[in-house]
């Protein structure tokens, strides 16, 4: 595409000028090439064919100096990045990956179906929670407004919390989960995670109606873990005893199946783990599983 904006320059610096100022349309190789040129400057300007708002280069010539841009497809965008700016009209692709989110955990096993009491695990769905913040985007369009690729940086914050009268522990090395005594009445345990999290997502979406995007996004998440600990209370007569313990055997590096779909800045989101949040070896089998809605800056 350079050497014919070139070619274009060059005929254009050598033609006599008849008036002020001359403004000339191209169309070559699917793009829309837009001469100006008067006495003081000549600029070459390439856009995509029938779309003035993506410009792929532009060359300016000022009294015998030359100015050169590029427009690269790739961006970078983080949360608030619009407000402190101001929104941008011309965006081609809007990705879905900065925010804030909220949802509910449970576990699941190997067979894919949701752990229960007779496994020892029984996690209470509306107390086991994840909150999650995605601070930084990295995305590139790959098939014009429709479809992009989107990596990026987060964190993500994961309490899952028992439901029975059955706690975790740790005896040995080896985290178990075992039954509080008769006369003990649990007020709760939990295990806690904190994830710095790393998403390869495909996103589809249109704009073929209303105004907002209407979008779907597929991938993988990696999870890299920077905190766990599990904490556990119950009561026995009047007395309060407490269990608290950091190294509970994570796996340091785990992946969650993330699925989303939403319109504009809202977005429902699930997310399955096909790995153990834990070292199998070490403890219980016990896969993640969340849902819930996330809101897109």
């Amino acid at each position: 595409m350079k050497n014919p904006i070139l070619l274009l320059l060059a005929i254009f610096s050598i033609m006599p000028s008849f008036s002020t100022e001359r403004d000339t349309t191209v169309i070559f190789n699917q793009k829309e090439i837009l001469i100006k040129d008067s006495s003081e400057i000549v600029s070459v300007t390439v856009y995509e064919n029938g779309n003035k708002y993506n410009k792929y280069y532009e060359s300016r010539h000022i009294d015998g100096k030359k100015q050169t841009s590029w427009e690269l497809s790739e961006s970078v965008s983080f949360p608030f990045s619009d407000l402190i700016a101001g929104k941008k009209k011309d965006k081609r692709f809007v990705p879905h990956w900065s925010g804030i989110g909220f949802g509910f955990c449970n576990a699941m096993g190997g067979s894919m179906k949701f752990l229960d009491s007779p496994t020892g695990i029984s996690l209470d769905f509306s107390g086991s929670f994840e909150i999650f913040w995605n601070f930084a985007t990295i995305f590139t369009p790959i098939h014009r407004d429709n479809w992009g690729f989107i990596t990026g940086i987060g964190l993500d914050w994961r309490n899952y919390v028992m439901n029975d009268n059955r706690y975790f522990t740790k005896q040995n090395g080896q985290i178990k989960i075992v039954p509080c005594p008769e006369d003990a009445h649990l007020d709760f345990s939990r295990l806690k995670t904190v994830d710095l999290t790393i998403p390869l997502l495909i996103e589809w979406q249109t704009r073929t109606f209303l105004h907002g995007p209407l979008f779907f996004s597929l991938g993988p998440v990696i999870g890299i873990k920077t905190y766990s600990s599990m904490k556990t209370k119950y009561t026995v007569g009047n007395e309060k005893v407490q269990h608290f313990n950091k190294n509970i055997k994570v796996n340091p590096i785990n992946l969650d199946i993330m699925a989303q779909g939403g319109y504009g800045t809202f977005g429902f989101y699930v997310k399955l783990s096909p790995f153990n949040i834990m070292q199998q070896k070490h403890a219980p089998e016990m896969r993640s599983f969340s849902a819930g809605v996330m809101l897109h800056f």
